[in-house]
């Protein structure tokens, strides 16, 4: 399968091109800086540009990509919408384009099912300093519900660096309390789901 990954760069998008390559698919890494992607490989072509910009998603789209995996992200502190607006410029371009596969990077808050700790949890969440983050997320999960397109998101609790567990749970609940999940974690998930397709139109917890 030949895929495109946007936010290539990051802990979990660096993840997600080096486990789609060694499971044996073409992937596209579109990227702000070509240097900060480690990965190589004859199955792989970097392209730097704009992933909130429809057209230049759209044009690597015509390549001959069938899915697409957003792992875009900013600094959770810092006020940003650059997770709705990449979502928005991709959804277009795939709209336009005829792609129908799309899977993300996505949080325990979005979770609409979540037990009473849960929305506990999620509640006080949005009040500490990463609740503009949650809002960015909050709205890119609109974006994509409202698409029309086949997809699938990773509902990840705190993403943490470490040494990799080797494993990792799923669940349609957020069941409340401190969870975390390391990078290779989420893109094992997202990877696996590209052709596993187990969960069509939901958002599922992925923790350790």
């Amino acid at each position: 399968m030949k895929i495109l990954v946007c936010g290539a760069t990051g802990r979990v998008g660096a993840s997600v091109v080096e486990q789609a390559l060694a499971a044996g698919h073409e992937v596209v890494a579109l990227v702000r800086d070509a240097k900060k992607l480690q990965a190589s490989g004859d199955r792989l072509k970097v392209v730097e540009g704009d992933a909130t910009k429809p057209e230049v998603v759209e044009a690597l789209l015509r390549e001959g990509c069938e899915a697409v995996v957003m792992a875009i992200g900013a600094p959770p502190r810092t006020p940003s919408t650059v997770v709705a607006d990449a979502t928005r410029a991709i959804t277009q371009a795939m709209q336009a384009a005829g792609v129908k596969r799309y899977l993300a990077v996505s949080g325990t808050a979005e979770m609409p099912q979540q037990t009473w700790l849960g929305r506990v949890s999620t509640a006080i969440l949005r009040m500490t300093p990463v609740g503009p983050a949650v809002r960015d997320h909050d709205a890119a999960f609109r974006i994509v519900q409202q698409s029309g397109l086949e997809w699938t998101l990773a509902a990840c609790p705190h993403i943490a660096d470490g040494a990799p567990r080797g494993y990792h749970r799923t669940s349609a609940v957020f069941p409340g309390g401190y969870l975390n999940v390391h990078p290779t974690e989420v893109a094992r998930f997202l990877v696996q789901e590209l052709e596993a397709k187990r969960f069509p139109g939901q958002i599922v917890g992925v923790w350790n």
